[in-house]
């Protein structure tokens, strides 16, 4: 009984936290495209409309839409046959459609698998330590603001979290008593997660070192070479289902043609390349799936990364954990600090608990420090619910051993995490915590998805009504339709997306709003052509992401 409410009272406060947020907020610059893109998946069988993304939590997040009679989707003019896919998608979404409807029941989506991951959480912590314990880390994830932060979109980093921490979760369980449902469980999340993000393939190595020790441990190696063996069968064949175990990529005569592996990608990634045409020649896997792989290979060697004023187009090592750190609640760090500390002093757990849980996380965050995409501490998203549990040994010390003063230390702790996170709501995508003085200097640090996904237009709108504004210059980084909220603007030099006929100068004097990633030149290749307003005093700041300032003449 017990359980059964703390999930309840859990589901009831994510659900208020996450749905309260995304309907402050307006599309973030991802998801006009993965929503249109999951829509087509499920509406016309076509893969090559977002060929560099896999395709089940697309559709996932897209799948209320089917029920929707009123969905409008135009295929047969110019704009679809000649693979336009801005243009298309603004017309699908805020022309045609009512944007905001849609995406408010497809960001529900995600927080149907928000709540799925605590409660898979819970299961774990629990099944190790005990009811309590276990609640403690519901609290702490139910209030953790990078979790709510992408809970509540229609994207696909936290659907991949779920995915792997489920997988992992159903292998320790598979390695401690072996039964259908476990399987069944560590055969379906692995799965999904291979069907979500190409960065679950880093599950491979992950679950191969698992098993490794487990053999070590327990000498059932037949055990788990057969558990391996079962886990690539059932995922090659979930690869094709997802397809429709078609090879090509789309209905033949839909009109689409997606397929752009020319020279230049062969040139970027040659190796990669040649086994993706390997694999085609030979038909071993559905054609959008390796293609699509090769494409997201090359797409991420050209993004560029921002740290502390500093813009370049390779990996920093040192960018995910630096962002970790001034990005994850300070309490939480604290916990964290402290249950590593348990981990090393209670090494005699190691092979049956801990190293279900460290590995993971170690090899997970490991590997993301040696690529180039640092656009985003989501990219590591997956490794929060290993942090949670670790975070929750110190209070499953403390009740075992029955000390209270411990006892009460973890709960402040977990007060002082809440009240950190609900500070900032519903602006969780540009929580910073207190070692930089929170989000209104997360700026002065990191740009993208850390701070400004175009998420605050809707914010903007409600600011400028409330200021009695009619219009104002706009440097708006982002994919929602500026018109279909009203704004009435010029649109500057960033803004190009939107200007039917062009950018255009300012109107000066007068007030300028400019997107952080615009305003530090993340979002521009290292333009500096907004950087002399950095040091300029905002009139206000719309949700941490859009900074408006009163300018009289021009600034470059």
């Amino acid at each position: 009984m017990r359980t059964v409410l703390v999930l309840a009272v859990f589901a009831a406060v994510f659900m208020i936290l996450t749905v309260s947020s995304y309907r402050q907020e307006s599309a973030t610059i991802d998801e006009p495209h993965y929503l249109t893109a999951g829509y087509v998946n499920l509406k016309l069988g076509d893969h090559r409309f977002d060929l560099d993304h896999l395709p089940f939590l697309q559709m996932w997040t897209a799948l209320p839409l089917m029920a929707m009679p009123d969905v409008h989707l135009n295929t047969n003019d110019a704009v679809w046959s000649s693979a336009q896919l801005m243009p298309f998608i603004q017309r699908f979404l805020y022309r045609d459609n009512d944007a905001d409807r849609l995406l408010d029941r497809a960001r529900f989506m995600t927080v149907l698998l928000g709540l799925l991951l605590g409660a898979l959480l819970f299961a774990w912590a629990n099944e190790l330590w005990g009811g309590w314990p276990a609640t403690f880390i519901l609290g702490l994830y139910c209030f953790e603001p990078n979790i709510l932060a992408h809970s509540h979109l229609a994207t696909t980093d936290l659907g991949i979290a779920c995915f792997i921490f489920g997988t992992v979760y159903f292998l320790w369980r598979t390695t401690q008593k072996f039964s259908g449902l476990n399987l069944a469980g560590v055969l379906t999340f692995f799965a999904l997660a291979q069907l979500s993000k190409y960065s679950a393939l880093v599950l491979i190595p992950i679950l191969v070192v698992l098993l490794a020790l487990y053999t070590f441990r327990s000498h059932r190696w037949r055990a788990a070479l057969g558990l391996a063996a079962a886990l690539v069968v059932f995922c090659y064949v979930a690869i094709w289902a997802a397809y429709g175990f078609r090879y090509a990529p789309g209905p033949v005569g839909s009109g689409l043609d997606r397929i752009v592996s020319g020279a230049k990608v062969h040139e970027d990634i040659p190796v990669t390349s040649a086994v993706a045409d390997w694999l085609d020649e030979r038909k071993f896997l559905p054609n959008a799936y390796t293609q699509g792989f090769v494409l997201r290979q090359a797409l991420g060697r050209h993004l560029a990364s921002y740290w502390r004023g500093h813009i370049q187009f390779s990996g920093r090592w040192y960018y995910f954990p630096a962002a970790f750190l001034i990005k994850t609640p300070v309490a939480l760090l604290v916990l964290f600090g402290a249950g590593l500390m348990v981990c090393a002093v209670n090494r005699s757990k190691f092979g049956r608990e801990d190293a279900y849980i460290l590995l993971p996380l170690a090899i997970y965050f490991g590997t993301a420090m040696t690529m180039d995409v640092n656009v985003g501490l989501r990219h590591v998203l997956p490794i929060y619910p290993f942090v949670l549990l670790i975070a929750g040994r110190p209070l499953a010390t403390a009740v075992n051993s029955r000390k209270r003063v411990l006892i009460i230390i973890a709960t402040v702790l977990l007060a002082v995490h809440a009240c950190e996170s609900t500070t900032v709501h519903p602006h969780y995508l540009a929580f910073f915590n207190q070692l930089v003085g929170g989000p209104k200097n997360g700026h002065k640090y990191l740009a993208d998805s850390n701070i400004d996904w175009g998420q605050d237009l809707k914010n903007l709108k409600k600011w400028m009504d409330t200021s009695g504004v009619a219009k104002i210059n706009l440097a708006y980084f982002g994919s929602a339709d500026p018109a279909y909220y009203g704004v009435k603007c010029v649109y500057l030099v960033g803004c190009q997306r939107f200007a039917p006929t062009g950018t255009e100068p300012p109107e000066l004097p007068g007030l300028v709003a400019v997107s952080v990633q615009n305003l530090t030149g993340a979002s521009r290749k290292g333009d500096r052509f907004y950087w002399p307003l950095l040091n300029a005093q905002p009139i206000a700041v719309i949700g941490y992401s859009i900074r408006i300032y009163r300018v009289d003449r021009p600034w470059w």
